[in-house]
């Protein structure tokens, strides 16, 4: 069972909320979370702050907190993100970086590089680096090529990838 609500306030503030609760005959007693969700947003800035509790059912209590937010000036806009969690005494935290540059061309260029999931403190961590051009085919269709290189612990087999996203508005 889920349950979610949020609202979005004339002043660009919003706030969400939501738990849920997993019970199976196959999985037996399952994880029971809460997470809760706060932002601002304004022309050319937004925040983000977000809290999950996890129970984990068997596995431990996990806390995760997450700080997001972006910012854009004439040239281009920015998207940073923090994440962290707690679960048994072992803390890990993750973080991302991105820019998309609006004005290249009849489209715009987007780059970015994140961790591929939460590390602790003292594992190396891992990247995944991406760049893209979204450029739109007519007013209805919008086409995004795009390529990613994800490092992996063997160091020597990094991924990489080729996607096409393709998005259509009627």
């Amino acid at each position: 069972v889920t349950a979610a609500l949020g609202y979005a306030f004339d002043s660009g503030f919003s706030l969400a909320g939501g738990i849920t609760s997993v019970q199976s005959e196959i999985l037996g007693d399952g994880a029971d979370a809460f997470g809760l969700n706060a932002a601002y947003s304004a022309d050319s800035y937004g925040v983000a702050v977000a809290y999950v509790s996890d129970d984990g059912g068997s596995g431990g209590d996990t806390s995760l907190w997450g700080l997001n937010g972006y910012y854009s000036f004439d040239l281009a806009s920015i998207s940073v993100g923090y994440e962290t969690s707690e679960t048994g005494g072992t803390d890990k935290s993750g973080y991302f970086i991105g820019l998309t540059f609006p004005e290249v061309g009849p489209g715009s260029v987007n780059i970015a590089a994140a961790t591929t999931k939460l590390f602790a403190d003292d594992a190396t961590e891992l990247l995944i680096y991406e760049a893209s051009y979204t450029y739109p085919v007519n007013d209805s269709m919008t086409i995004q090529p795009g390529i990613f290189i994800e490092e992996t612990a063997s160091g020597s087999d990094d991924l990489t990838g080729i996607a096409v996203k393709t998005s259509f508005s009627f």
